[in-house]
């Protein structure tokens, strides 16, 4: 691991206008915001607050808009980005007390709803440390930003609430997640905050939202944090390492699961072998020679006369 890479914060990162130059990172790693570590960057950064408040705004139905957030989980060193299977979310409390958890996920593992309802439980849960009346829970949103598609409709916005199976009135405002698909963003018009948003994270040099960078200020920042962002030689370096241990995570899991298979593999042939053997042994009781037994069951004359 590099140890030129000083322990940073998101907060020093974002706008550090003298690192503004040319990155020579690898075109094999990816450097959108599609990356968590560029992801957390723009929108983890609580000196630079503007980019999460309007993509929050654009997501989470509010009775006014959400003009403050209290952004937790800042840390962005290498040794922690150099760990497997870690996790880059992003955690905001509104001045309201409205608990928000954003994931951005890069790769489907197909466990993505059962984590994001434990992700949701665990938050909505560990209020009560601070209270112990149930009334006073406050409301938990959890956003999943996929680059993958995980329903089999052409929607790419999915928002789940505890509501009434008849009359589908909702009973609490308390539970709200929502999944997010990139891919299926890239087949529809860009005219919308939430769309411009996603499509930003898909790429942010996409000609679908070049028109949209002059119709509001808070676009253009994204535009010019991100490219200062990837520009910092230290941002490059992070990426690296967070490269190589999500390559080191998958090949852990690909090998998991090979070694899964061959286990399932071996089980599957003991117990065939076992129900020939099982099936032999009824066929000998019943009088049956040893040489139809083997032509039936599979098992060679050697096995048959062992039993």
């Amino acid at each position: 691991m590099n140890k030129k890479v000083s322990q940073k914060k998101v907060k020093d990162i974002v706008l550090n206008e003298d690192n503004f130059e040319v990155g020579s990172l690898s075109k094999n790693i990816d450097q959108t915001p599609k990356s968590d570590v560029v992801f957390k960057i723009l929108f983890g950064n609580p000196k630079h607050p503007r980019l999460l408040l309007h993509l929050l705004n654009s997501v989470v139905e509010t009775s006014s808009p959400i003009t403050h957030v209290d952004i937790r989980k800042t840390e962005l060193t290498p040794e922690f980005l150099g760990q497997k299977g870690v996790r880059l979310d992003i955690l905001a409390k509104t001045s309201e007390g409205c608990l928000i958890n954003i994931e951005l996920q890069k790769q489907d593992e197909h466990n993505m709803i059962h984590r994001s309802m434990f992700h949701w439980s665990k938050l909505f849960s560990g209020q009560a440390v601070v209270s112990e009346r149930y009334e006073d829970l406050k409301r938990t949103v959890c956003i999943n930003i996929l680059n993958f598609s995980l329903f089999k409709d052409k929607r790419f916005w999915h928002k789940h609430f505890v509501t009434d199976s008849e009359t589908n009135e909702r009973l609490t405002d308390l539970l709200e997640l929502h999944f997010l698909e990139l891919p299926k963003v890239r087949k529809l018009p860009t005219e919308s905050p939430i769309m411009f948003w996603l499509e930003f994270i898909n790429d942010p040099d996409s000609k679908k939202i070049e028109h949209m960078y002059g119709t509001e200020a808070v676009y253009q920042e994204a535009r010019v944090a991100y490219h200062r962002a990837i520009a910092d030689p230290e941002v490059q370096e992070l990426l690296r390492i967070r490269d190589k241990a999500e390559k080191d995570y998958s090949d852990a899991l690909a090998r998991r699961q090979e070694k899964g298979e061959k286990i399932g593999a071996e089980r599957e042939r003991r117990k065939a072998k076992s129900e020939k053997i099982e099936s032999a042994k009824k066929m000998l009781s019943d009088g049956l020679s040893v040489e139809l037994v083997s032509k039936y069951s599979g098992l060679s004359i050697g096995e048959i006369k062992k039993l």
